[in-house]
């Protein structure tokens, strides 16, 4: 009988000690998930077979299907693992600032390092589109990015009371446009390129400043992360 506990266990070691938010490393996956995430990557989720996982893996397809029931399991498992990692960094760069600016500085800034450090666990999220509906398991995924959500709308709306954030029209909104702005960042990024992870993230956050209207008094000084280049 398949085992699911894959999902839950690898979340929980994603999510477990933040440790410094802006010192990323890939999330070390099991083989099986590790294999699965470059085929995503490379042929997308209907583009890629079982028995393509398994030969990545170097694994036999009983072997597979004894840790997961099937390629939706699989791509469960490699969101979970994604979207905890995200929160739980999110979480740490929120408790790290004070103000609304400084928090949301380090909000996004936390979420660019996630995704230019595992360009291709990050782009799996895009295909939450061919998990069913009905899985339990997609609810669960869903519930970690709403949580990421409702605290960047937070920090939205404590910077607009506070006055240090100047949004017209709808909040949701400018969140809507913050966090799509950072996930694609997949879509451009390479390692090889001349901009670092932490230059990257650090122009994403001062960015984003701006575009919420942010006050120049009130924006985070650059001096504890790289200054990205022109």
């Amino acid at each position: 009988m398949p085992r699911s506990s894959n999902v839950s266990e690898t979340s929980a070691e994603a999510e477990a000690a933040p440790g410094d938010w802006r010192q990323i490393e890939p999330i070390a996956l099991p083989g099986t998930l590790a294999a699965a995430k470059d085929a995503f990557h490379d042929r997308g989720f209907h583009g890629t077979s079982i028995r393509d996982i398994a030969a990545r893996a170097g694994v036999s397809l009983p072997t597979l299907y004894y840790h997961h029931e099937n390629k939706q399991g699989i791509l469960v498992a490699l969101l979970e693992a994604g979207m905890s990692s995200v929160l739980g960094r999110v979480r740490a760069a929120i408790s790290d600032a004070t103000t609304p600016p400084e928090q949301l500085s380090n909000a996004v800034e936390a979420i660019v390092l996630h995704m230019t450090a595992d360009l291709e666990l990050a782009s799996v999220a895009r295909e939450l589109r061919y998990l069913d509906h009905d899985n339990p398991h997609r609810q669960h995924y869903v519930g970690m990015r709403t949580e990421v959500e409702d605290l960047l709308e937070d920090i939205l709306r404590r910077g607009i009371d506070s006055g240090d954030f100047q949004i017209e029209g709808d909040v949701k909104e400018s969140l809507r446009y913050l966090l799509g702005a950072c996930q694609e960042v997949t879509t451009w990024y390479h390692p090889s390129g001349t901009r670092s992870p932490a230059e990257v993230a650090g122009s994403y956050a001062v960015t984003s400043l701006h575009a919420v209207g942010a006050r120049p008094s009130t924006q985070p000084g650059t001096s504890t992360r790289t200054t990205p280049r022109s």
